[in-house]
């Protein structure tokens, strides 16, 4: 890569390209000692009290990857081109997502071996949950309480109103369905919290009974598909807000969203279905038929054999899911002999992110 600079810029080439730099943003990312605590990376300094008027001095390449820039400021620092570059390009540091459909996707499950190598496993681990959107691991210890061991493991457990864990089975007086044994279609997990649960964890600990398997799909690849092929509908889900609530006798728990959500580059970030506890607000009865007939066009996609994976989760079988992507579900159960309970969690995507990049960087620098 070429370089080239004035007071003003210093101008990167790539493929016959010019990327500018300004005096400012590159002094921000100075890493030197007298600018950023060394353990933290956290600047020493107000950004705000550099002189608008920064130029450069002097900027000259020292290797393939590195250059030495000096301001007028007198502050010198050293960047790697490598680490610009991926900035400047909105390069993801995470592994890119692979939509699936049940034809596609290329299924994968881990047995964990509790005497091996912690790090590489769980790196190989999280690698196929970022793809995918989801994980399936075998050979836990089907105990009450490892889910939180493993958990643990990964991230910080985000507690709720049913605790730091909830247990799935099926009970008299359920303040929640998935505490029956009926088959729920797929959703994705409390819409009706601010903000919504992000990872879960799901847990088997005893699944001996008839029936009971889990059920996936990938609400993104189903949205892409929708947009391509029903763009009406497609456009009605992403714009329009459904009303979400959760009541017992100690919680009252309200949320808005749409079925489809898009971030600031337009692209798919978060999925909303519960069909359960869903109300769309008040529209004139000619919107709520359009409306209507493009939930019934998403829920047909989402309970296809198209985009479903079915399978039966052993015991010491855990499912971690991307509650923003993926929709869940469960065929029905009978406990007349037998019996079917599961423990669930959830975490945030900050921290199995985090683990992530601190694993990679610790086994491959």
């Amino acid at each position: 890569m070429n370089i080239e600079f004035d007071s003003s810029e210093i101008r990167l080439f790539k493929d016959k390209e010019a990327i500018i730099l300004h005096p400012l943003w590159l002094r921000e990312r100075s890493k030197e000692e007298s600018a950023v605590d060394p353990r933290s990376l956290q600047r020493l300094y107000d950004p705000e009290t550099l002189e608008d008027s920064l130029t450069f001095e002097d900027a000259r390449q020292l290797n393939h990857d590195e250059i030495l820039i000096k301001f007028s400021d007198k502050h010198e620092a050293r960047y790697s081109l490598n680490e610009l570059m991926c900035e400047v390009e909105k390069k993801e540091t995470l592994p890119a997502k692979i939509m699936w459909n049940s034809e596609s996707l290329d299924f994968k499950d881990f047995h964990f071996e509790y005497e091996a190598n912690t790090d590489e496993q769980m790196l190989e681990i999280l690698e196929y949950f970022h793809k995918y959107g989801f994980v399936v691991i075998q050979s836990l210890k089907p105990e009450e309480g490892e889910i939180i061991n493993f958990a643990e493991r990964i991230g910080f457990i985000r507690e709720t109103n049913f605790g730091k864990t909830f247990n799935v089975r099926s009970k008299k007086q359920p303040n929640d369905l998935a505490y029956t044994s009926i088959e729920l279609g797929p959703h994705t997990d409390n819409p009706y919290r601010r903000p919504v649960p992000s990872i879960q964890f799901l847990f088997c600990i005893e699944n001996n009974c008839l029936g009971g398997n889990s059920t996936l799909v990938d609400g993104f690849q189903v949205a892409k598909d929708l947009m391509n092929q029903y763009p009406e509908a497609y456009k009605i889900l992403k714009d329009t807000n459904i009303f979400f609530r959760f009541t017992d006798q100690d919680t009252v728990l309200e949320n808005t969203g749409t079925t489809i959500e898009l971030n600031d580059q337009g692209e798919l970030s978060q999925i909303r279905f519960s069909n359960r506890l869903d109300l769309v607000p008040y529209q004139s009865p000619d919107k709520l038929e359009k409306y209507y007939e493009a939930k019934r066009i998403f829920h047909r996609m989402i309970n296809s054999e198209k985009y479903m994976i079915n399978f039966r989760l052993p015991e010491g079988g855990l499912i971690i899911m991307d509650n923003y992507r993926l929709l869940h579900g469960r065929t029905s159960f009978n406990t007349s002999e037998g019996s079917r309970f599961l423990q669930g969690l959830y975490i945030d995507h900050d921290s199995i992110e985090s683990k992530y990049k601190i694993l990679k960087k610790n086994i491959y620098g």
